[in-house]
């Protein structure tokens, strides 16, 4: 399945949608509510009070209750959408009509691995790591897909501004279970899908004093400075059938113009190890998001209000924002 979380319309609350062909999403409340009357014979009442419960908590909840009703949710795309095209349209929404939310907008952690690509740490010129470097990134970073990154513009305090913004794209893994302790043998046990993400460095910022973690810090920090999305692609869509997640296709572009490619065969620690990693520090919880590192960033120059900067990765998608 491929998730998307979103506002339509009024947002009194995110729905969460399943695409259903390039263009539409059923949207998962109203299928479910459907259902639930057509089939279960239950009163509208009572369908759309048992359908919004699902739904009714945040999102890094709602991704655990979807997978738990996952054999539901696929009775009736086979009831109600038979061959991807749903009887009834008003549960239907087509994705230029969405706002699109980060899938998973409340994570508890977003935790960034650093120096993670191995074209990317020859050109530096820095050694391999011995374990995984990681970072935090704050929650009030994350946006969207089509939603605007804006360039920090400072205040009263130094270093609070940038003149050379970096767009560094990368595979983002979301967590499905709680994992402490977890050996890397069984550590797709507890993933719950894949999704795209940039990590956007105020690089100026960080180069204040190369590779002290302060400043690196600082310099992902800023609000805006997590596109994820455009969906979450669920584990079973990829592993299970055999797709090779060390085999995926990175292109990063700016205004129509290919500035990076990689893949994901470049990595220098694999997701394995980093769960089996992080895990011995700390519990990852459901929702967590682990971005994978980068291959080489850019523009050199940074990036400039009014580009459009795009990130596709191979049987994922494709990641669209606005610099402002």
């Amino acid at each position: 399945m491929r998730i998307i979380t979103y506002w339509y319309e009024e947002r009194y609350h995110p729905r969460y949608g399943i695409l259903i062909s390039s263009n539409e999403i059923v949207d998962l409340q109203g299928l479910l509510q459907a259902f639930f009357v057509e089939v279960h014979d239950m009163t509208l009442e009572n369908a759309y009070a048992l359908a919004s419960s699902i739904f009714s908590t945040g999102s890094r909840n709602v991704i655990q209750r979807i997978m738990t009703f996952k054999d539901v949710i696929v009775k009736a795309l086979s009831k109600l959408c038979p061959g991807g095209k749903c009887l009834d349209t008003k549960i239907v929404r087509n994705i230029n009509e969405l706002n699109f939310l980060p899938p998973i907008y409340d994570p508890q952690k977003i935790i960034g691995i650093g120096l993670n690509f191995e074209e990317y740490r020859l050109m530096l010129k820095y050694s391999k790591p011995e374990v995984p470097l990681f970072f935090f990134k704050p929650i009030s970073t994350l946006i969207g897909h089509r939603e605007k990154v804006v360039i920090p513009r400072g205040g009263k305090w130094p270093g609070t501004s940038s003149k050379i913004v970096f767009h560094e794209y990368e595979l983002a893994v979301i967590i499905g279970k709680r994992a402490r302790f977890v050996d890397k043998s069984r550590a797709f046990d507890y993933i719950y899908g894949f999704t795209i993400f940039s990590d956007i460095t105020a690089h100026d910022i960080e180069m204040i004093q190369p590779g002290h973690v302060l400043y690196q810090q600082r310099a992902k920090a800023f609000d805006t400075f997590s596109p994820m999305g455009p969906w979450i692609v669920t584990k079973d869509e990829l592993v299970d059938r055999g797709i090779d997640i060390y085999n995926l296709r990175m292109v990063r572009r700016r205004n129509n113009i290919v500035e990076g490619e990689s893949n994901t065969k470049n990595l220098v620690f694999k997701i394995e190890e980093i769960i089996e990693f992080l895990s011995e520090i700390m519990s990852l919880e459901p929702g967590d998001v682990i971005s994978l590192g980068s291959p080489p960033a850019g523009p050199s120059e940074g990036l400039q209000p009014g580009d459009v900067i795009e990130v596709e990765i191979e049987n994922i998608g494709t990641l669209t924002n606005y610099v402002a």
